[in-house]
């Protein structure tokens, strides 16, 4: 089998498994498939994958347009793949046919349908890279947790959610902002989108500890806050990979008061090398923040809980393609349990942060306004900004911060939300 064919062979086991299995492409298992040492070969499938998963709606449509038939599994999972480098990405298309063709005897799926459809394909490119989607096309859940958008939140939900994600990076002061060695669009004193898109770790000051990747809505939240409300002992409950925590321990002289925690061991290791490499030396935990019992320890508490991600669709385009949708139900309980175990860990007259990176009605407002129906000694906290930061108030409102997937200052950012509460007895 030629290398081209065994890359795109990978591929398709790697999107099926993702599709058939609820899996994400950075889980273990997955990357395990990845069957190569080469750095080329590893973002050629990267690449790939995630492209055919944000265009699989499209290409859906344009199967529709060759098959009267709905196609079994193997034979959808291939075509899409095909369709989305010929069209969307273009690459060679002799290079593309030839190796699904090959694909489809190896995974005994009809050979000459694939060689016969993507040939049309190919024929009709052009005409194809016109096709559009509108907000009935997306899943039925989806559209379903989504009924309160306006059609302008929805038109734009649509156009937004096949591009890729800015990169977003946050400095450990302004110096080290004007030394970085790359072009930077600054959106405050110590942050700032990279303008040419590139490998993250072979910048060459990636090592020197003074910066670290973090989208802007998810940087936000904690950039405009006072620097009062980190003075005393600060949680942050589920902070793998680590970016909010290490804007906190940068605001903090004292990192033996700030207490990073996660349940998942593997996260905490990729948390632990983060901080090892920005030389943060906090305490870190690894705790179930559901069972926590840390009565009134803390003044401040960060739960920015698991949640159904939608806000972070264009990064991890699975949320979509996976045949099963996110449990709601399940994530909505988890989150009202770690903000019930937050509560009672909070000091009286300390800060409670609750942020998601969704947009669902389910998981943002509705949820705040549940918790401070049964916890009465808690208050909603308005207005709650640093003014003399000078914040550019796009996405933030009197009470939240809140936002579908946007563009600000002519980048990508994530869907996001954010809300304070205080203990005030």
């Amino acid at each position: 089998m030629k290398s081209g064919t065994k890359t795109r062979l990978i591929i398709h086991n790697i999107l099926y498994e993702i599709y058939k299995k609820n899996k994400n492409l950075k889980d273990n298992d997955i990357e395990k498939l990845i069957n190569t040492n080469s750095s080329t070969d590893i973002k050629f499938i990267t690449n790939v994958c995630l492209y055919t998963m944000r265009y699989f709606i499209y290409c859906d449509k344009i199967i529709n347009l060759y098959l009267k038939k709905k196609p079994k599994l193997n034979q959808r999972i291939l075509l899409i793949s095909a369709i989305t480098q010929i069209v969307y990405l273009g690459f060679k298309e002799y290079a593309v046919v030839n190796s699904s063709v090959e694909i489809a005897k190896k995974i005994k799926v009809y050979p000459g349908l694939i060689n016969a459809v993507l040939k049309k394909i190919v024929v009709d490119k052009n005409k194809l890279t016109k096709i559009q989607i509108n907000f009935n096309d997306l899943p039925a859940w989806f559209k379903n947790e989504t009924k309160d958008l306006k059609a302008i939140e929805k038109k734009s939900f649509v156009k937004n959610i096949k591009e890729e994600g800015a990169v977003h990076i946050v400095f450990k002061n302004e110096d080290a902002l004007n030394n970085f060695e790359r072009k930077i669009i600054k959106t405050s004193l110590s942050s700032g989108f990279l303008v040419q898109r590139e490998q993250i770790n072979k910048i060459p000051s990636y090592n020197n500890g003074q910066w670290w990747v973090q989208d802007y809505m998810s940087y936000l939240p904690i950039s405009i806050l006072p620097k009062k409300f980190f003075e005393g002992k600060c949680l942050d409950l589920c902070s793998a990979p680590g970016g909010k925590g290490f804007q906190i321990l940068n605001i903090k002289k004292d990192e033996k008061k700030v207490v990073l925690n996660d349940k998942s061991k593997n996260k905490l290791k990729t948390l632990r090398d983060n901080c090892k490499r920005l030389n943060f030396s906090p305490i870190i935990r690894n705790d179930d923040g559901t069972l926590l019992n840390l009565n009134g320890l803390f003044d401040f508490i960060l739960v920015d809980a698991p949640c159904s991600s939608v806000g972070t669709i264009r990064k991890n385009p699975e949320i979509f393609f996976k045949k099963n949708n996110p449990d709601i139900n399940r994530l909505l309980d988890l989150q009202q349990k770690l903000l019930a175990r937050a509560a009672i860990a909070l000091n009286t007259k300390g800060i409670l942060a609750y942020m998601v990176c969704s947009f669902l009605k389910k998981e943002t407002t509705e949820q705040i306004n549940s918790f401070l129906k049964i916890n009465k000694n808690f208050r909603l906290i308005e207005n709650i900004f640093d003014k003399s930061k000078k914040i550019d108030l796009k996405f933030i409102n009197q009470s939240y911060i809140f936002s579908l997937p946007n563009i600000y200052r002519g980048f990508n950012v994530d869907g996001f939300f954010a809300a304070y509460m205080e203990k005030y007895k």
